[in-house]
């Protein structure tokens, strides 16, 4: 449904088969087109992209397989476990840069830089509930003494999020827009 969005950016033309002499109906791009800057090459946004969400992977799997008292609190355990699904839409985000070429139509950055954008302030959002969540249970007391390394871990991951979002809306922010000329 999002490409439903981008509809107008296209227009068929009618032209000539070469092989058939007969005309036909090719879709042709009139929308703007966006080129990444020159501190933003492909190789460094995945770099850039791909570590920060190795990180995040690392730090919950590891905070939810270790068994700390946080894992069987619900509001610790249910925002660290749905983090990891924009997590894996990260990583469609990270798949979808890697196949962008260097002057993109407007799917195309939203499919790859916009959706790891999108992801990683999700993965942010929702380790920082599960940060805040841990806080209260290491408040309330209990079982506190093995939790606070999960604590520094899901903080991590929160962090690390925090980074890869404020790095990736600067890169969206500058992406150069030009004028839709023949390539």
């Amino acid at each position: 449904m999002k490409e439903r969005k981008y509809k107008d950016d296209w227009v068929n033309e009618t032209r000539l088969n070469e092989k058939t002499g007969r005309p036909k109906v090719v879709p042709v791009y009139r929308g703007p087109w966006f080129e990444r800057n020159e501190g933003a090459g492909k190789n460094t946004l995945l770099l850039y992209a791909g570590l920060p969400l190795l990180g995040v992977l690392i730090l919950l799997l590891l905070y939810l397989r270790l068994g700390f008292p946080g894992v069987t609190t619900l509001y610790v355990f249910l925002p660290a476990a749905l983090a990891l699904f924009p997590a894996l839409y990260w990583l469609l985000g990270i798949w979808g840069i890697f196949r962008s070429p260097e002057r993109m139509t407007r799917l195309q950055k939203e499919n790859g830089i916009g959706r790891v954008l999108r992801s990683s302030a999700a993965c942010m959002i929702l380790t920082g509930c599960a940060v805040i969540g841990d806080i209260i249970l290491l408040l309330s007391g209990g079982k506190t003494g093995p939790e606070w390394p999960g604590s520094l871990m899901l903080a991590g991951a929160c962090t690390v999020s925090i980074f890869a979002f404020r790095y990736f809306r600067a890169v969206y922010n500058t992406l150069s827009e030009k004028e839709n000329s023949a390539k």
